[in-house]
């Protein structure tokens, strides 16, 4: 499932930004509605079926931070592809750490104002805050009047995505937080290395709670450990995914540094040129996709290339105004690599 928009369905757009529904967030939805129509007490289908709204609509504004401040700091976002713990697919911002540190920062930004928000109408109405703080089992969560229990399932809802997201961990925004302040210090790879280590602990670290938890709320549907222990598998695959894409940013570097003056010739014999397959199948593999990698992102560079001058009359009539997102990145991704011819 690397190609996330792949596995969504479409919302619509946004300011030129496509929205997506993952299927992640669509068998969820399905999950936990069956679950409410197995439990005793009455009208639990529509409190899950109004958490599923809530959730949706509290991701969504999570997101719009997301994307509204990475167009303030020069980037783009192209489209969200939505899950129900924030978005897979983060905006694109130029390749900085402070800049990509307050894009990270603005989506539980978000979701920490909108539980602001709400508290003053809980405080006035009487109600106890200190029980919506527990995560997986919020204290009195379905009591009181209607729209009570709706300003009580916002504040726990975004009260849990604002906790989730700060994990030290990918695709959530406390990985790229955590890299981002690693990456000023320590350099771009090293950052990645140290946050997939932080990031295979905490999942060890979510299987040992799982483990304490195991006789603990033991009375629910779905007993506490298990989505404990299954969000620690999907934090450690998470890291490995994160260590791959290392990899193809490495390739990706290496193609982008490459010469062009002299062309693409020498880039397609190179391509073509026969690379030892190793000892088994999977070296064999990862030679073939490096390869098809590689030819991809010529095909791309031509593409690009070919662009730029009708972008840039577009920039001569009109100024920068007048160009999208996708025509600025393009130029930015063009400029980088004359950059890199250049100092060749």
């Amino acid at each position: 499932m690397g190609d996330f928009a792949a596995w969504s369905l479409g919302l619509g757009g946004v300011w030129g930004v496509r929205l997506r529904l993952h299927i992640f967030f669509l068998l969820f939805g399905v999950q936990a509605v069956y679950l409410a129509s197995l439990a005793k007490e009455r009208g639990m289908v529509l409190y899950a079926a109004a958490c599923l709204l809530i959730l949706l609509v509290s991701v969504l504004l999570h997101e719009a931070g997301h994307c509204w401040t990475a167009f303030k700091v020069g980037g783009y976002a192209d489209h969200v592809v939505v899950w129900p713990l924030g978005g897979l697919h983060p905006p694109h911002v130029p390749h900085d750490p402070q800049l990509e540190l307050l894009t990270a920062l603005a989506g539980p930004v978000v979701n920490a104002m909108v539980m602001l928000l709400i508290a003053p109408f809980l405080l006035v109405a009487g109600e106890d805050l200190s029980g919506l703080f527990v995560p997986l089992a919020p204290a009195g969560l379905t009591e009181g009047q209607p729209l009570i229990v709706g300003f009580k399932l916002v504040f726990w809802i975004n009260w849990l995505l604002l906790l989730v997201n700060l994990l030290p961990a990918f695709p959530f925004d406390g990985g790229r937080l955590l890299r981002s302040l690693l990456w000023s210090q320590f350099g771009y790879r090293t950052a990645v290395f140290w946050l997939t280590r932080t990031a295979m602990v905490a999942a060890l670290g979510m299987c040992l709670i799982a483990w304490w938890m195991k006789d603990i709320y033991t009375t629910a549907l779905v007993p506490a450990w298990v989505p404990l222990l299954l969000f620690a598998i999907f934090l450690w695959f998470g890291a490995q995914q994160e260590e791959a894409r290392l990899e193809n940013k490495a390739i990706d570097d290496e193609f982008f540094g490459y010469d062009f003056s002299q062309g693409y010739t020498s880039l397609e014999q190179d391509a073509s040129r026969p690379r030892s397959a190793g000892p088994g199948p999977i070296r064999r593999w990862l030679a073939q996709r490096r390869t098809a990698r590689q030819k991809k992102q010529e095909a791309v560079a031509r593409e690009e290339e070919q662009q730029v001058d009708a972008i840039l009359a577009r920039l001569h009539a009109g100024g920068l105004q007048h160009l999208t997102p996708q025509e600025r990145a393009i130029l930015d991704r063009v400029s980088a690599r004359y950059r890199n011819r250049q100092q060749s």
